[in-house]
């Protein structure tokens, strides 16, 4: 209270007390017993309107504890219950929730998690996935205080999201885990990862990537089968010991049967085995029954068609075809089109692939009519003239578009190409560069045009038969530049229809993920239409009836959440209402619970995150020394924070109650009294 207020006051009781006395000692006829507590009535009556009249402000000052807050994250997954630890969490968690000294120091919040984040502990296990980092980072977001400790209870086990093991947190809070689950190490036998190519050509060979562990001591023998459907197509033995744990295994099969196949990679297990689920995975590809044809046109004879040819057709999924300009009426079921020394005879072809969006390869040389080239102004240009220089290649290390690494050209022999310099007017990332008497030159040997609507590509020189011949003497076999050469032709050739419906799916999923299947509609003018209304249709093999659903617009994009389907093999049909447009595919759903794959908790991962956090990691049976250590720990006390309010005297209410009660209580006993 400031000097002037109390100077007021005092001034304030002064003159309530002179009038007090004045009306009760002075004025008053006649004096009783009950005069001084008239007076005292009448004082306290004055000296309340008087303080209302001059309103001084009151400081009020005001506490607030704090206390720190100590979250709790119970792991709700199914590997909970596979490890047979939902008692043990039941028991933990309110021995530390409800522990009176705990509520005492601290406020507990108490979270579920598996895929995602719960405000409530249910027990029932049933989440199939487990996020341990992104648990920790969205508790984080939400209580922030460096002195918040993080209570951890979980087996470890993560299906899904970041590794956990190295994570730091920038909020500075303490992370204590209390590992569920029985830390005895058991013999186990686990395939642990499969990689191959989602798509094959029929008849041809592919690898499939497979590592394989095992976690005993002993020494263990078992065999590798692959199936192909319920047809055994691979085996293959192998022997774990304690200083062999893993393998790596490369086989190639051969795909000899057209369309989607699935494939059972099985690790045969020993009589003492636990855990079973995690000795085999199934993995899709789909055989690729199709051929792409290439179309040579030419008005030369000359040895580098005929390298072309035996390049091309050394992968049995394409063809060559060669003709002159003359004969060409049609490009249906055309993938490519190589234009070897274009002249004016050459028009027709050119205005045909241009019609259809053709992929193309010209390759220029001695002959090419290079007024020709460049009256149809495709882009590039040069100079028509008669000499003919010689042009080493010089491969581009920063080309992106596929990879060259298996490439050599060293001692390559030289191109023969028109001289002069080539300017090309459109986007290109040039392959090879021309090497001119000794110098690097920035002018392209092999470039690839950047165009929206095909691809081309565009070869300065004739005689790429001599690299053919260089590679077999120098490494025994065409192989290095057929395939060099052969991932020319497959990006070029690769040309994808321009469709307005285009639909993403995935050819595989498991029955505990999510199974979302996208499409993309456009216009007549090609332009996303967000008002058409798309319906997927749903049937398992070998069922009549199927499942409707509408596919709701996101954003760019329309989608289907598809939940509550069995495994098994599915097709599907996409349709647009009030159009004919459809697309249909197929998807299989496989039996597999990742859950169930994990036989011990991850002890390690966990030691890891509680040491880089602060923390430490806890196992049940030392839970009531994990209480004591936070009860005790000077890390986490309560804030008292205080805050002061300036408040107005006439804004108490009280005070005019008082006024009321005290005027009231004078006049009534002075009329008991009989002075009124």
């Amino acid at each position: 209270m400031t000097t002037e207020n109390i100077l007021w006051i005092i001034a304030i009781s002064i003159i309530a007390l002179l009038v007090a006395i004045f009306q009760y000692f002075f004025k008053a006829k006649r004096r009783s017993k009950k005069t001084i507590l008239f007076a005292f009535l009448r004082f306290l009556s004055v000296f309340i309107i008087l303080l209302l009249l001059v309103n001084p402000e009151i400081t009020i000052i005001k506490s607030n504890e704090q206390k720190p807050e100590l979250k709790i994250l119970v792991d709700q997954s199914q590997s909970i219950k596979h490890l047979k630890q939902q008692e043990q969490l039941k028991n933990i968690v309110p021995k530390i929730a409800n522990n009176t000294e705990i509520q005492k120091k601290f406020e507990v919040f108490t979270y579920g998690f598996g895929e995602q984040i719960t405000d409530s502990v249910t027990f029932n296990f049933k989440e199939t996935q487990t996020i341990i980092q992104q648990s920790i980072l969205n508790i984080q977001k939400i209580h922030k205080g460096s002195n918040n400790p993080i209570i951890l209870l979980t087996d470890g086990n993560q299906t899904y999201g970041k590794d956990y093991t190295y994570y730091k947190s920038k909020h500075q809070q303490p992370i204590y885990a209390i590992a569920v689950g029985d830390t005895t190490r058991v013999a186990d036998l686990q395939v642990t990862t499969v990689n191959a190519n989602k798509y094959v050509y029929l008849d041809n060979e592919f690898p499939i990537e497979i590592l394989v562990n095992y976690s005993g001591k002993d020494t263990c023998n078992t065999d590798l089968t692959i199936y192909r459907g319920k047809q055994k197509i691979y085996n293959e033995k192998i022997s774990f010991n304690a200083e062999k744990r893993s393998y790596f295994i490369t086989p190639k099969l051969k795909a000899s049967i057209a369309g989607l196949q699935n494939y059972k990679i099985v690790l045969n297990s020993f009589t003492e085995e636990k855990n079973k689920t995690n000795n085999s995975k199934n993995i899709l590809i789909e055989t690729i029954d199709e051929k792409a044809s290439v179309l040579l046109v030419s008005t030369v004879t000359h040895p580098d068609i005929g390298a072309l040819k035996r390049n091309i057709e050394s992968n049995k999924r394409r063809r060559l075809k060669v003709v002159k300009p003359t004969e060409i009426n049609s490009l249906d079921n055309i993938a490519l089109v190589i234009l070897y020394q274009p002249n004016n005879s050459f028009k027709k072809v050119y205005e045909l692939c241009t019609k259809v969006k053709m992929p193309l390869l010209t390759i220029t040389g001695k002959q090419t009519d290079w007024n020709f080239l460049n009256a149809l102004q495709r882009n590039y240009t040069k100079a028509n003239r008669t000499q003919v220089e010689e042009v080493l290649p010089v491969l581009n290390s920063n080309f992106g578009i596929f990879n060259t690494n298996q490439f050599v050209l060293e001692k390559y022999p030289p191109l023969e190409s028109a001289f002069g310099d080539i300017q090309i007017t459109s986007d290109y990332e040039i392959l090879m560069y021309k090497k001119v008497a000794g110098v690097i030159t920035a002018q392209p040997l092999l470039a690839f045009l950047n165009s929206s609507n095909t691809n081309e590509a565009l070869l300065f020189g004739e005689g790429i038969w001599k690299w053919r011949l260089m590679n077999y003497k120098r490494d025994g076999n065409f192989e290095k530049f057929d395939d060099f050469f052969g991932k020319i032709i497959q990006y070029l050739s690769n040309k994808k229809a321009r469709k307005r419906l285009i639909v993403n799916y995935n050819n595989e999923y498991f029955t505990n993920s999510p199974i979302v299947i996208s499409a993309s509609y456009f216009n007549k003018n090609y332009e996303f239409d967000v008002k058409a209304q798309l319906v997927i249709s749903i049937q398992k093999e070998g069922e009549t009836s199927n499942q409707k659903i509408p596919m709701l617009l996101k954003g760019s994009f329309y989608e289907a959440d598809i939940k509550n389907l069995e495994a098994g093999n599915y097709n599907f049909l996409v349709e647009v209402k009030g159009s004919k447009l459809k697309s249909n595919g197929s998807f299989v759903i496989q039996n597999f619970d990742i859950e169930k794959q994990f036989q011990t908790p991850n002890i390690d991962a966990l030691e890891q995150l509680t040491l880089r956090n602060n923390g430490k990691l806890i196992y049940p049976n030392q839970v009531n020394n994990l209480v004591d250590e936070l009860v005790n720990s000077e890390n986490y006390k309560s804030t008292i924070t205080y805050s002061k309010e300036q408040k107005p005297l006439i804004n108490w209410k009280i005070l005019l109650g008082l006024l009321a009660i005290l005027f009231s209580m004078e006049w009534f006993l002075r009329k008991y009294h009989g002075l009124i």
